[in-house]
């Protein structure tokens, strides 16, 4: 027989034992459900979340650039590259000037995925600037003088991809001549620019003359044409027209008029000076280097 305490000891052992078995049951449920809504939820995801992609190229270029999409294509079924106003089966777009775009995809689900934006600012088709201070430029003869003065040698988009150079690089200031100079640039992309620069070395006693001469430009009458044609009795009966007339295919009398031309009409040459004088669109101008 038990006594009270043992009875008592197992009903509280049969209490706890009952209590286990709950939790357990009751943690078996949860676990269920809890991999029940799991299952459902992620078959609601789409199979891409975010689009991944490739530039090429992802240097600086003269070129259009291709983004591409590199998801698993087992996944997708249309990709769009313009925040799905249109889709395309191919995962390639390509890009012809800077600009940002909205790439995104259709899974294989009818998902969408999220949107992904993709900047492009590698395209420079922008040749460097090549600018000089003055052109021509006079120097004194025997000055410490560089092709880099008054140079300036510029690229807005990628950059200048090294220093310009010139041809010939320096030139010889210990004599009067008149240099002519070729200055030459790339930029990172691969633009090219060129611009010529002629350098007029005189020594000190100015011994660099000039002389000039001016030019109108005038307007005459050139080309001629039939104009101004009427039907005339004579014409029709004589084949002849009126004087001042000419009879033209069509069997009418017209008057001959002319188009307007122009030209420049040059004066006489000036007297050699050692006044330098600059050369305009009307006025032409010659130097000369002697000694005196």
């Amino acid at each position: 027989m038990y006594n009270e305490e043992q009875v008592l000891q197992k009903v509280s052992n049969k209490k706890q034992k009952e209590m286990l078995i709950l939790t357990i049951a009751v943690c078996v449920f949860l676990i269920i459900v809890l991999a029940i809504c799991m299952y459902f939820y992620s078959d609601n995801l789409p199979l891409v979340d975010l689009p991944t992609y490739t530039v090429s190229p992802e240097d600086w270029t003269t070129d259009n650039v291709v983004v591409t999409i590199t998801n698993n294509p087992n996944h997708i079924q249309s990709y769009s590259f313009d925040g799905g106003l249109t889709w395309q089966a191919n995962s390639s777009y390509t890009v012809t000037d800077n600009k940002e775009i909205t790439i995104q995809v259709l899974d294989t689900k009818n998902k969408y995925s999220r949107q992904q934006t993709v900047t492009i600012s590698n395209i420079d088709r922008t040749a460097p600037e090549i600018n000089f201070t003055d052109n021509p430029t006079t120097i004194q003869m025997g000055q410490n003088w560089t092709v880099g003065i008054g140079a300036q040698v510029t690229d807005k988009e990628s950059g200048l991809s090294n220093n310009y150079t010139t041809i010939p690089a320096t030139i010889d200031t210990s004599r009067e001549g008149v240099f002519e100079i070729t200055y030459s640039a790339f930029d990172r992309a691969g633009n090219f620019a060129e611009k010529k620069r002629t350098v007029i070395v005189k020594d000190t006693k100015g011994r660099t003359y000039y002389r000039y001469r001016d030019g109108r430009i005038e307007s005459y009458e050139c080309e001629p044409y039939l104009c101004k044609c009427v039907t005339s009795s004579q014409a029709s009966s004589t084949g002849t027209c009126p004087t001042g007339y000419t009879l033209n295919s069509e069997g009418q009398c017209c008057n001959t008029c002319y188009k307007m031309c122009s030209r420049t009409v040059w004066g006489e040459w000036s007297e050699w000076s050692q006044k330098e004088v600059t050369p305009t669109a009307t006025r032409e101008v010659e130097t000369m280097i002697r000694e005196d």
